[in-house]
């Protein structure tokens, strides 16, 4: 008998037998075939449990994330359903307050015609009242203008004017502004008031000379003041002459045009010089005794067309004109 077959024997119940031969190489490798195909089997069983497995926790997960996006999309949804709603909400509320402004503006708006057509209806009858009391005040300036001398004067010439044509029809209101000017214009440039608020020492006119004792004429007002007291203009002008001479010591003459002049003598100081321009109330100087002079004071005079004038006739128009 061949060692490479193998022999068989199958036996029954009933004492039947039944003979197999095979070799052993053929048998051998049927045992390896099927024990391969069992480990491939089971292998695959393994692998096919663990997939179904990994594929039952990936469809939990994916239901999973499936319902946290459903539920983010609806929380999202429902946020932006709120948000739309506040919205409109508060573009009702910004439309009733737009419309509540208008209404507002609009009655501000009434108001104020209301009150500038009262306000204008005030200032016609301000104005006209005013024209009256200007009217007065006018007359009474020239009247005080006519007492002192003061004439205003005026060349017509027509080869040497012109301007637009207005009607002659003007109002008196007109009138009286353009004349009140003039007065208040000239009057602005007037030699009026005091130089120095002291007490007069001595007056103009006649008088005996304090130096020689003998009968003198006295072209100014003498103020009693101390050295070094601020002495002012008594209208606008221009400085004609800021010097000194032995009579007189420092003195100013200051030119308010119209004919008119002011003189400041026996000052410690002359704060201006010749040209410049200064204005009624400006210091000028400062009160001293230099020159003929017996003691510290100003000595003050008012010239017309270069002849001196009475001073106090100046200084009683001022108070008349600020008591007015």
């Amino acid at each position: 008998m061949n060692e490479s077959t193998l022999h068989i024997i199958i036996t029954g119940e009933t004492g039947n037998g039944r003979t197999l031969m095979m070799k052993k190489k053929h048998l051998r490798n049927l045992i390896l075939s099927t024990f391969l195909t069992a480990v491939l089997l089971f292998v695959g069983t393994i692998t096919g449990l663990h997939n179904r497995k990994r594929n039952i926790v990936l469809q939990e997960k994916i239901a999973s994330l499936s319902q946290t996006l459903q539920d983010k999309t609806v929380g999202k949804q429902k946020r932006l359903v709120a948000q739309v709603g506040q919205l409109e909400e508060s573009l009702a509320q910004a439309k009733k307050a737009l419309a509540e402004n208008r209404r507002e503006k609009l009655s501000i708006i009434d108001r104020y015609e209301t009150q500038v057509s009262q306000l204008e209806q005030e200032r016609t009858e301000l104005f006209e009242g005013s024209i009256s009391r200007l009217d007065k005040r006018s007359k009474i300036i020239k009247t005080m203008m006519d007492k002192i001398g003061v004439n205003i004067e005026v060349q017509d010439d027509p080869g040497h004017s012109g301007g637009l044509y207005i009607d002659p029809d003007v109002r008196l209101s007109d009138q009286l502004l353009d004349k009140t000017d003039q007065y208040l214009s000239l009057i602005q440039k007037l030699p009026l008031g005091r130089p120095i608020n002291t007490k007069i020492s001595s007056r103009y006119g006649r008088r005996i000379d304090p130096l020689n004792s003998k009968k003198a004429f006295h072209a100014g007002i003498d103020f009693k003041g101390r050295t070094g007291d601020k002495v002012r203009a008594t209208g606008n002008a221009v400085v004609r002459l800021s010097s000194y001479s032995k009579g007189l010591g420092n003195h100013i003459i200051l030119n308010h045009g119209n004919g008119y002049e002011s003189l400041y003598a026996h000052l410690s100081k002359r704060l201006v010089k010749s040209g410049d321009k200064v204005v009624r109330g400006q210091n000028i100087g400062l009160v001293g005794n230099t020159g003929r002079s017996t003691g510290s004071h100003l000595h003050y005079e008012v010239h017309y067309r270069t002849k001196t004038v009475d001073p106090m006739k100046f200084m009683q128009v001022a108070k008349l004109i600020s008591s007015k």
